[in-house]
């Protein structure tokens, strides 16, 4: 079973950060995805699993700026709003949930594999979407 962490960050509700961690162990668990992590726009980590842990800093460093060129490129060449990043490196994929504009949160996470990328973006949404109204319930100060 994988192992979650949480930043301290923020002031989470414990039965609400149960259920998140929850959520995160089963995608891992169900999935080759790697490095779950739910975080703030602003970088504030919510929930990650313990692969998560050791980028915390790559989390909380850039996802404002990332955001802020994926919606300017995304609305910029018509394609409408971010809904999410994929970044691809030598040895795998970053796959970034963005959700909706007025949504305060992402759900990072890793892959090796590039020929499951729609399945993956299928499951990773669905998870999202099961996780947002835990996520609204979360006051970012």
């Amino acid at each position: 079973m994988t192992s979650v962490r949480t930043g301290k960050e923020l002031n989470v509700d414990q039965e609400i950060l149960d259920d998140l961690m929850r959520s995160i162990e089963i995608l891992e668990s169900s999935s080759d995805l790697e490095g779950t992590a739910l975080v703030s726009k602003t970088g504030l980590r919510v929930a990650s699993s313990e692969t998560a842990d050791i980028a915390a800093d790559i989390y909380s460093a850039s996802p404002a700026t990332l955001i802020s060129l994926g919606q300017k490129i995304s609305e910029g060449l018509g394609q409408g709003e971010l809904k999410e990043i994929i970044i691809r490196g030598t040895t795998g994929y970053t796959i970034i949930m963005v959700g909706a504009a007025d949504n305060n949160f992402m759900l990072f996470t890793n892959c090796k594999t590039g020929y499951k990328l729609g399945y993956y973006l299928h499951k990773l949404n669905k998870a999202f979407n099961i996780m947002l109204p835990l996520l609204n319930q979360i006051k970012i100060s």
